[in-house]
C-alpha cells in the first residue's frame, strides 16, 4: 500500500510538473537536416541527429504499434521516408502471435551459445605461448617492428578471450541477433532520452513512462496527456546556436506567426558542472569591464590559453555576473574545418538574438535598414523574414564596409534598450571576415554598452596569420588578451574538495596538481579517472595515501584533446617529440640528438616549432636540461601513442645514449641510467659502453 502511495504521489507530481511546463495538446519531433527539433509548448531545443532520436520519432509516429526490435532497427538503418513508415505501421503486426499470422517468425530470443568453444580456447592459448616466445626473441634481437606486431595480435586474442570467458572461468554465451538488438537499441533509446530530460525534464520524464523498451518497443501515450506529435515542416523556422558541447541551443517551437515563441536561450549547459575557484584577478578585470558597459563605455576582452584551461567557463561565469546586472548575453562559435565559413560566430550571435527576442517584429524593427545587410551574414533570416529585400550592388571594397557598418549600426540600435555582452568561441579557429569584423566593433564599442569577449588557444597564430594580425591591431589599440595559466595548488586543493566534499590529502592534491599543472579540466578528468580505476579510496572508503599515477595511463578525455592538438604534427615531428618524452618531462638537445635518427638542422626546427606550440618551454631548471614540456600530460599522450615494446627500445637507446656522452661522469649519473635501463626491460643491450654503464651500477 505504500509503494502504490508514493507510486501515486510520483504521478501526481510529475503531472503538476508536466502542467506546468508544456501545453499537453502539441508537440514537435522535427528533423531539419542533421538536427531535430524537440519540445512541447514554449520550450523547444535541438538536438544532434543520432540513431536513437530516429527510434524514438518511429515509435511516436505510430501510438501504441509494437516493432520488434529487429525491425525498428533496419527500418532506421534503411532510412525510409515519412509515407513509407506511415504505410508499413497500418497493418503493422503486434506482438508474437500477429508475427506469426504474418508469416514473420522470430527464432530463439535467448543465446547464440558458447562464444568459443573449449577448441578455439585451446587454439588461442597455444597461440598465445608462440606469440610470447616470439616476442621475447624479437626483443633480444633489437628487432622493434617485430616485437611491435607480436605485442599487437597477443592483445588482440587476449581481449576475445577475455570477452568469452567470464569469472571464475566460466564461458560466457553470445547473444542471439534479437538479443543483441534488444540491448542496443534499449541502450540507445534510453541514452536519448537523457539527452532530452538534461534539456527538459519534464519531457524527458514524460517519454521516459511513455516509451516502452525490450523485444518489441512501443510509445503509449498518458491519457491523462493527449498530445499532438508534429513531424513535418511548420510556417516559421528558425535556426539556433550550437552549444560548446556541438548541440544546438534551445530554440523557439514553430508558431503562427501571428503569435511568435518568447523563448530565453541558455548558450552554455549549466548541468553538472564543478564549483568555480581560482581566477580572482582575471575575474576583477572582466567584472571592471562589465560595470564600465553600464555606464555606456563598452571595451574588447580576449581570453587566451591553451586547451582545458578554462577560456570557456570563465567566460560563461561572467555571463552570469552580467546577466544579474541585466545584460542580454549572445554566443558565437569557430569550428575547426578546412573552409571556415564567413563570419559564422556573428551569425549564430544574431540567430540567437533573434531566439531570445521579445517577439518577431520587434526583432525585424530594430534590423531596420540594416536587414538586408545582416542576413548577407546569417541567411537564415530570410526564411522567417521573407520582405527582407536584397542589399545594395556595390564593388567589394564597399560592400564589405556598408556590411560592417550595418553589423555595428544593428548592435548600436539593440544596445540602445539593454546592455550585451558577445562572446567569441575559439577565435583561434576564424576566419579572416570574422576577425576583421571583431576589429571594426572593437573600434566602435567604446561608446555603447556593450562588452565582446573573445577567446583562442595559445599557439595557434603562425598557423592563422589572420589572427596574429588580429592581436596584433588589437594590441595597438591597448587590449591586451588576459593569458590564463593553471591554477595555483590551493585552488586545485579546493576544487578537489568541491569534487569530493571531502579534505583531500595534501600528497593526493600534490600528485594531481603536478599531473594537471593547475589546468581545470584536467584536474577534474585525472580525479574522476583515478576514481574509476579504484585508485582514490580504500575499502574502508577513506583516502589512500600510497597513490601512483603510471605515466602512460591518460584519461581518455585528456588525450583526445591533446591528440587534437599533437595531430599538427607530421611524422617526423612527432617521432622526435616521442624520443624527448621517453628521456623525461626535461631534456637536452645534446641527448635527444644521439638517440634519433633526425638530421640536426630539422631537429632545431622541430623543436622550434614545438616551442611555438606551447609543448615544450625553456627550462630554468638546470643547463644540462635546457628544455622541459610544458605539460606532463602531453609527455604522457605522447608516450601512450607508441607500443610498449617501442617505449622500452627507446628507454634502452637512452640509457646508452646517456653513458657515451657522459664517459667521465657515469656514477653522477647511475640514477638516470638505471630508471631507463630498468623500463627497457629486455632490450638492455650488453655491449659496448653500457658494458661500462651496468658494471658502475653493479
Amino acid at each position: 500500500m505504500e509503494t502504490q502511495s508514493q507510486y501515486r504521489d510520483a504521478k501526481t507530481a510529475a503531472a503538476i510538473l508536466l502542467r506546468s511546463n508544456f501545453s499537453p495538446d502539441r508537440a514537435i519531433f522535427r528533423k531539419e537536416g542533421e538536427y531535430w527539433t524537440v519540445g512541447c509548448g514554449r520550450n523547444a531545443f535541438r538536438l544532434k541527429h543520432t540513431k536513437g532520436l530516429g527510434y524514438l520519432a518511429r515509435l511516436l509516429r505510430h501510438p501504441t504499434a509494437e516493432f520488434h526490435v529487429l525491425d525498428l532497427a533496419g527500418e532506421i538503418a534503411g532510412q525510409r521516408d515519412d509515407h513509407e513508415s506511415i504505410q508499413s505501421a497500418h497493418g503493422l503486426p503486434r506482438g508474437y502471435d500477429d508475427l506469426e499470422k504474418a508469416g514473420i517468425r522470430i527464432g530463439s530470443l535467448g543465446d547464440a551459445g558458447e562464444m568459443l568453444d573449449e577448441q578455439a580456447k585451446l587454439a588461442y592459448r597455444r597461440r598465445l605461448s608462440e606469440l610470447r616466445e616470439e616476442r621475447e626473441e624479437t626483443m633480444e634481437r633489437g628487432n622493434v617492428k617485430g616485437a611491435e606486431k607480436a605485442e599487437q595480435e597477443i592483445e588482440a586474442l587476449t581481449s576475445e578471450l577475455s570477452r568469452a570467458v567470464g569469472l571464475g572461468g566460466r564461458n560466457r554465451r553470445a547473444a542471439s541477433a534479437s538479443e543483441r538488438a534488444r540491448q542496443s537499441i534499449g541502450k540507445t533509446i534510453k541514452s536519448v532520452l537523457e539527452r532530452i530530460a538534461q534539456s527538459d525534464a519534464a519531457l524527458g520524464g514524460f517519454l521516459s513512462r511513455c516509451i516502452r523498451t525490450g523485444t518489441f518497443c512501443s510509445y503509449q501515450p498518458d491519457p491523462a496527456f493527449p498530445i499532438a506529435w508534429e513531424f513535418g515542416a511548420t510556417t516559421v523556422e528558425l535556426e539556433v546556436q550550437p552549444t560548446p558541447g556541438g548541440e544546438p541551443a534551445p530554440a523557439p517551437t514553430n508558431q503562427p506567426q501571428t503569435s511568435p515563441a518568447l523563448l530565453e536561450v541558455s548558450p552554455f549547459s549549466f548541468a553538472g558542472r564543478t564549483a568555480f575557484v581560482g581566477r580572482e584577478s582575471e575575474r576583477s578585470t572582466i567584472r571592471a569591464a562589465i560595470d564600465r558597459a553600464v555606464t555606456g563605455h563598452g571595451s574588447v576582452v580576449m581570453l587566451a590559453g591553451g586547451a582545458g584551461v578554462g577560456k570557456t567557463r570563465l567566460a560563461m561565469e561572467m555571463a552570469e555576473y552580467a546577466s544579474r546586472a541585466r545584460f542580454r548575453y549572445l554566443v558565437g562559435h569557430c569550428y575547426e574545418e578546412d573552409e571556415p565559413v564567413p563570419f559564422l560566430p556573428f551569425a549564430e550571435i544574431l540567430e540567437s538574438g533573434l531566439a531570445q527576442s521579445a517577439s518577431r517584429e520587434d526583432f525585424r524593427l530594430r534590423m531596420g535598414a540594416n536587414a538586408p545587410e545582416l542576413a548577407q551574414i546569417a541567411p537564415s533570416l530570410r526564411r522567417v523574414f521573407p520582405d527582407i529585400p536584397q542589399p545594395l550592388e556595390l564593388p567589394p571594397a564597399q560592400r564589405r564596409r556598408n556590411l560592417f557598418q550595418s553589423v555595428s549600426e544593428g548592435l548600436a540600435n539593440a544596445s540602445r534598450t539593454r546592455s550585451y555582452v558577445l562572446i567569441l568561441e575559439d577565435l583561434h579557429w576564424a576566419d579572416e571576415s570574422t576577425l576583421s569584423l571583431l576589429i571594426h566593433l572593437a573600434n566602435r564599442v567604446a561608446h555603447l554598452p556593450v562588452v565582446i569577449i573573445g577567446t583562442y588557444r595559445d599557439g595557434y597564430s603562425d598557423n592563422n596569420p589572420a589572427l596574429a594580425r588580429t592581436l596584433e591591431e588589437l594590441i595597438r589599440m591597448g587590449i591586451r588578451p588576459l593569458k590564463l595559466g593553471g591554477l595555483s595548488k590551493d585552488a586545485v586543493a579546493q576544487m578537489l574538495y568541491e569534487l569530493s566534499k571531502l579534505h583531500v590529502p595534501e600528497t593526493l592534491v600534490s600528485l594531481i596538481f603536478e599531473e594537471s599543472q593547475g589546468y581545470p579540466f584536467f584536474v577534474e578528468e585525472v580525479y574522476r579517472h583515478l576514481i574509476e580505476q579504484g585508485k582514490i579510496f580504500d575499502s574502508a572508503g577513506q583516502f589512500r595515501t600510497d597513490v601512483e599515477i603510471d605515466e602512460i595511463d591518460v584519461p581518455e578525455n585528456v588525450r583526445l584533446i591533446i591528440g587534437r592538438r599533437l595531430e599538427r604534427l607530421d611524422e617526423n615531428e612527432k617521432r622526435a617529440l616521442t624520443a624527448a618524452a621517453v628521456i623525461g618531462r626535461s631534456f637536452s638537445f645534446k641527448l635527444l640528438t644521439a638517440i634519433c635518427e633526425i638530421d640536426v638542422d630539422e631537429l632545431f626546427t622541430i623543436v622550434e616549432k614545438a616551442q611555438q606550440m606551447g609543448i615544450i618551454v625553456a627550462s630554468s631548471e638546470a643547463p644540462e636540461h635546457p628544455f622541459t614540456f610544458s605539460h606532463e600530460l602531453v609527455r604522457q599522450t605522447l608516450l601512450a601513442g607508441i607500443s610498449a615494446p617501442r617505449r622500452q627500445h627507446l628507454h634502452a637507446g637512452v640509457a646508452d645514449a646517456i653513458a657515451r656522452l657522459h664517459p667521465d661522469a657515469v656514477n653522477e649519473r647511475a640514477g638516470d641510467i638505471a630508471d631507463h635501463l630498468i623500463k627497457a626491460g629486455s632490450f638492455v643491450i650488453r655491449a659496448g659502453s653500457f658494458v661500462d654503464a651496468d658494471r658502475s651500477l653493479v
